[in-house]
């Protein structure tokens, strides 16, 4: 009786997540650190479309680290740069990583933490086409280590009613 009861819920919930589609709009880039070490002097570059100057998009970063990760901070500056070569710095952006007792924040998955951290909110593009976007990492370390991977979320942005 009990498999029956598993095999239903497993059933329900493989039709629960293939009804479930993505944001409309919605990119999600990753990147992937080589040997899990983000190295300071290598900035995340990377390029995404826009299609329709008309709405407002929020940028977000989700980082993820392996368990144990040491640092609780990450600064970050982030750079975007329009199809024209007109760049927006947005400097003194960071992740939080962990709270005040040192303990991981963010969804785990195994041993590795992800934490989303929105670092533009409504931003409105003033021309069509491939932008690029470049993500230093301002930590006073050459390397950081057990980083796994980066990902950079444009998503249009909810509208207030």
């Amino acid at each position: 009786m009990s498999k029956v009861i598993v095999n239903v819920l497993f059933f329900i919930c493989v039709l629960f997540l293939c009804s479930c589609s993505p944001k409309k709009g919605k990119t999600e880039l990753k990147i992937q650190f080589p040997n899990q070490v983000w190295n300071r002097l290598e900035p995340v570059d990377t390029t995404f479309t826009v299609s329709n100057i008309e709405k407002a998009y929020d940028i977000t970063v989700a980082l993820s680290v392996l368990n144990g990760f040491e640092l609780n901070y990450i600064p970050l500056e982030v750079v975007i740069t329009a199809p024209s070569g007109q760049k927006n710095i947005i400097p003194n952006i960071g992740i939080t990583l962990k709270d005040k007792e040192n303990n991981h924040i963010g969804t785990v998955y195994g041993d590795v933490w992800t934490v989303e951290q929105t670092v533009y909110s409504h931003k409105e593009f003033t021309e069509e086409g491939n932008y690029s976007i470049r993500i230093h990492n301002r930590t006073q370390y050459y390397e950081l280590f057990k980083v796994v991977s980066m990902s950079l979320i444009i998503s249009p942005a909810e509208t207030k009613k």
